[in-house]
């Protein structure tokens, strides 16, 4: 094994120890250390190559901002945010979202100009809210979530020191409603006929279907993997990305006897329900965001769905489905990962079916 750099080897009194001496810079910026490494040569170059690795990290990031300044251009701020380590931490679900929320705002115009061609010294809260405004006319919700994603970039130019002002960080936020809607079983069973009837949409129906059993978020049923799903035992171990919560699930019979199947056809490669598009080694990668809103919205019309009905309202229905029924909220929880019962407040419904349960377990029906 070749002796990784920075590593040094040190003899003293007879014996041989090693040292990690890295350059100055990166320690005075604590991104490594010098250490002393009281071990074996394989375990001491383990720890080296690690270390080196961040090192290199730290440098391509560096590298990335050397030229930027209140000059540059948006477009040149993302290229670098989404170079950094900032970005390299986050998780995959956010790694596949933040790009797709960027570009939701690319093409806005403002002061003659789009927002990714507007220098970040001439950008300014005002424009910023025109922007959001324009967006929030068609889709509250959606603006809401790009918002974040620039307030995110912009204060990462603050900590690299090329700008000290964040343009998106005032824009008044609008609320939007909270959304009711759940999906019939009727409904649901003419989606997943739908889906099933070609090839192409197969995979769409699973993600789907997987979200309303489970009562799990889409997008981390988008990026489900078989290592996360028992086949043996049928149990879901998932660690939702939104809030890291852990959750244990099992699956009922008709779920699992489709994951069966598609374990026969899928189980090669890592995803339970990827898209048809193949990443360089050959192997199938998940749908993003837009394509999978996409396929969604042909399989619903091909259906002949109610136009207010969307994918997202999946969670939402098995929740609501769960409370309906008088699932005790400590066990709703065990599913959702919410970490309060409080949480649970926008699925609570006023409905005869509710009612009927409650005076049920009253004992006087």
């Amino acid at each position: 094994m070749k002796q990784p750099r920075y590593m040094l080897t040190v003899e003293r009194d007879g014996k041989l120890f090693y040292r990690y001496n890295p350059p100055a810079d990166a320690t005075e910026a604590g991104i490594v250390c010098r250490k002393q490494l009281f071990c074996g040569f394989e375990e001491a170059a383990a720890f080296c190559e690690e270390q080196n690795k961040l090192l290199d990290e730290w440098r391509s990031d560096r590298k990335h901002l050397k030229n930027l300044s209140e000059k540059s251009k948006v477009e040149d701020l993302v290229r670098s945010y989404m170079q950094s380590i900032d970005f390299s931490k986050l998780s995959k679900k956010a790694k596949y979202d933040y790009p797709y929320y960027l570009k939701r705002w690319y093409q806005s115009r403002t002061a003659g100009t789009t927002l990714i061609n507007t220098r970040i010294a001439d950008l300014s809260a005002p424009m910023c809210q025109q922007i959001y405004d324009a967006h929030a006319a068609h889709s509250i919700s959606l603006a809401n979530h790009v918002l974040a994603v620039y307030k995110v970039v912009f204060n990462y130019a603050i900590r690299n020191g090329f700008t000290l002002f964040n343009p998106f960080k005032n824009v008044k936020m609008q609320m939007s409603r909270p959304r009711r809607v759940v999906w019939e079983r009727e409904h649901l069973k003419r989606f997943m006929d739908t889906a099933f009837s070609r090839y192409e949409w197969r995979n769409v129906g699973i993600i789907v279907y997987m979200a309303y059993s489970w009562g799990q978020r889409l997008g981390d049923m988008r990026c489900l993997k078989w290592s996360n799903y028992n086949l043996d035992t049928g149990v879901l171990e998932l660690e939702q990305s939104k809030r890291r919560a852990r959750v244990s699930i099992p699956t009922h019979i008709g779920l699992r006897e489709m994951l069966s199947h598609q374990h026969n056809d899928f189980g090669w490669q890592q995803y339970i329900a990827p898209s048809q598009r193949k990443a360089k080694d050959g192997t199938l990668v998940p749908y993003s965001v837009t394509k999978l809103a996409q396929i969604g919205k042909e399989i619903m019309q091909a259906a002949g769905l109610p136009d207010d009905l969307q994918l997202m309202d999946m969670r939402r229905t098995a929740v609501t489905e769960m409370v309906q029924a008088g699932v005790p909220l400590p066990n709703i929880m065990s599913i959702t990962g919410h970490a309060t019962p409080h949480s649970l407040t926008p699925y609570m419904r006023n409905t005869l079916k509710s009612a009927t349960v409650a005076q049920e377990m009253r004992g006087l029906l």
